[in-house]
């Protein structure tokens, strides 16, 4: 392997159109607002509503009118079909929602700035226009101020005030009062208010904050003294007798929580989503609303069982990827992995709000692909991007390196990245489309009081066995069930492997349409309509699926064949070929054992070519396979054969690219 190639996308349009293939959904809201139906999203005339997403982040959320068209429109040839608006309160952004331009003094976040919020209106106009939803944040990183009318604003936390606004009557009422602005202002370019726009698909009430898990003590006058004695009077309720200290500090990070306070805090968060949820319903918000975007600790779990739908956020290899210093760990050769099982309630959607392999991770090409079949697989309602890009401007540098590279911002943007935008082809019409079936079997995880409550299991993230282990996820449906809900005889315990338990080198889904061999590092999708191989391979290593083989030349790489036509690969008339495995900025630089990041390097944005021959079964005669550039035209033919109903061609030799079209 080792052979690079230049594959730059354009910021502003997209190589290849499959957006005619959903032009049924077009423009969003068509099909009514949106509901909770039997543990799915489904809209008012009954279709079901599966979304895959991008998040918009910060100054990204108020780009110029001419650029949100262009935006929107480069979407929806990618096939997304929403968009999570993040981060756009946050203090740091400019634009942000409370001002436009830095400059001049803004003390008070009581105000949407005019010009942000005409942006911002002209931005969801946009992808309304393209059949793209609105996946709508509140509370995310608002820094209260001296104008706001608060007491001590200097001693809360900038990003959310957090764990403050979960529990502070002057916060809440101040995110009502935000609530109220955004939400019931009439957008004059759909003429409708938010909470009366089908387009808007779900609604969030606060962003990674709650009273479990925050790294900061609740330390700051008058607010910890306000919960003390809302404490006490707990106490005196549930727990008669209970001594509570004069001093006591609520400070998680010196103390592990007692029982007594994980319950406290449990019935606090579940009331504030309580008290949200009923002044945003009288607002007028048909769409399902979510108290928060994670769930980290079974205690938390449990206080969002009343809400529409529940979310999560999944990571993988993330703060290994911050700075200079890398960890470059691939999930394909761990048990444990990217599939949130634990938030999984019985009979609630489940939406992945954020979801991403960061760059450099050289093996982020094996993310996009896999979080798009366990969704199908697990019968997810959607899944969203971390992120899309932080900038407003359109140019293509965004965030620090240079015009025409991968662009940085924490490492999170994607727009520019073959090894995971350039998958978003495949992987939003295999889940939008329902390629891989759902599991035939629900593989129940149960929970009692004393797991919900427990200091170990009530606030553990990342040490149940049977939530987090991959393998119980791509073999089995899994979900959990809270005290009080029918538990089926093969139901297992937080600490109980389960099936994942009998599988020590490889998992098969239970419907044989996936595999994964964490031995030796590769997976693969076998549908009728999708075929996808992904991992590191061995020189001359043939991989056979059903009607199909590839056989690799050795290296890391995605292939996958999709059938753009709608019938199955066999009779399909146009096949999307896509391979790509590496990427990275011309001259990136790192240490031998890269490990350490020496330099950005720059554009054009380079990946590694995929060298293999590919045979598959098709009854199809008269197809030619076409190279596709960044520019969307053919770079030429690519040879093929056809010999007794077996298409045989070679990838990578010739004109080689990320992109292949099988056309008559």
């Amino acid at each position: 392997m080792n052979k690079w190639a230049e594959y730059t996308f354009h910021w502003d349009d997209a190589p290849l159109d499959i957006s005619p293939l959903f032009a049924e959904e077009v423009p969003a809201g068509k099909n009514g607002f949106m509901k909770c139906e039997d543990g799915k999203f489904a809209f008012e005339n009954g279709k079901e509503a599966k979304f895959w997403g991008v998040l918009i982040n910060s100054a990204a959320c108020f780009p110029p009118h001419e650029a949100a068209d262009k935006v929107a429109r480069r979407l929806a040839k990618f096939g997304i079909n929403l968009v999570r608006l993040h981060q756009f309160d946050a203090d740091w952004a400019t634009p942000n929602i409370f001002q436009y331009a830095k400059g001049t003094l803004c003390d008070t976040t009581r105000k949407l700035d005019p010009v942000s919020l005409d942006r911002l209106d002209y931005l969801i106009h946009a992808l309304k226009k393209e059949g793209i939803y609105i996946y709508m944040d509140l509370l995310v990183y608002r820094t209260f101020k001296e104008g706001d009318g608060l007491e001590n604003v200097a001693g809360l936390t900038p990003n959310g005030a957090k764990p403050y606004s979960i529990f502070d009557k002057d916060l809440i009422a101040l995110q009502k009062e935000y609530a109220e602005q955004l939400l019931t202002h009439v957008n004059p370019y759909t003429g409708l208010r938010l909470v009366d726009d089908p387009a808007m698909a779900m609604v969030l009430i606060t962003n990674e904050n709650d009273m479990f898990n925050t790294p900061f003590p609740i330390t700051a006058e008058p607010y910890r003294s306000r919960l003390l004695e809302r404490y006490r009077q707990w106490a005196a309720v549930n727990e008669p007798g209970l001594q509570i200290p004069d001093d006591f500090a609520f400070d998680f990070r010196k103390d592990a929580p007692t029982e007594s306070i994980l319950r406290f805090y449990h019935d606090v968060q579940k009331e504030y989503y309580s008290i949200m949820d009923q002044y945003l319903r009288d607002l007028g918000v048909k769409v399902p609303i979510s108290g928060n975007s994670w769930a980290r600790g079974l205690t938390l779990v449990s206080a969002l069982r009343d809400m529409d739908f529940t979310c999560a956020n999944v990571y993988w290899d993330l703060w290994g990827n911050q700075g200079s210093n890398l960890h470059l760990a691939s999930q394909r050769k761990e048990v444990f992995g990217m599939v949130p099982s634990k938030v999984r309630m019985q009979g609630k959607p489940l939406f992945i709000t954020e979801w991403d392999q960061v760059w450099p991770n050289e093996w982020r090409a094996e993310s996009p692909l896999f979080i798009a079949s366990m969704g199908c697989f697990q019968e997810w309602s959607g899944a969203s991007l971390h992120t899309y890009r932080y900038r407003s401007t359109p140019a293509n540098c965004m965030g620090g390196t240079i015009l025409g590279g991968i662009s940085y911002r924490q490492n999170f943007e994607t727009f520019m990245d073959p090894a995971k935008f350039g998958l978003f082809y495949a992987a939003s019409i295999m889940f939008r489309r329902g390629d891989i079936a759902p599991a035939k079997e629900t593989q129940v995880i149960e929970l009692k009081k004393e797991d919900i409550y427990s200091p170990v299991h009530g606030m553990a993230n990342h040490n149940l066995p049977n939530v987090e282990a991959t393998a119980n996820c791509e073999k089995h449906k899994v979900e959990i069930r809270l005290p009080g809900s029918e538990i089926p005889a093969n139901a297992i315990r937080p600490d109980d492997l389960g099936p994942a338990g009998d599988d020590t080198d490889s998992v098969t889904s239970d419907t044989g349409e996936l595999f994964r061999n964490w031995k030796d590092g590769f997976g693969w999708i076998d549908t009728p309509k999708t075929k996808s191989i992904y991992g590191k391979f061995k020189p001359g290593q043939t991989v056979k699926l059903k009607n199909a083989e590839i056989t690799l030349n050795g290296g890391f790489t995605t292939l996958t064949l999709t059938s753009l036509s709608g019938e199955d690969l066999e009779n399909a008339r146009l096949i999307l070929v896509t391979a790509v495995g590496r990427a990275d900025n011309t001259d990136a630089q790192y240490n031998k054992a890269h490990t350490e990041r020496i330099s950005l390097g720059h554009g054009p944005v380079l990946f590694e070519v995929t060298e293999a021959t590919v045979k598959m079964n098709s009854n199809v005669k008269n197809m030619r396979l076409w190279s596709i550039d960044a520019d969307g035209a053919y770079t030429g033919e690519v040879p093929s054969t056809m010999k007794d109903g077996v298409r045989e061609f070679q990838i990578g030799e010739t004109y080689p690219s990320i992109y292949y079209l099988l056309s008559i």
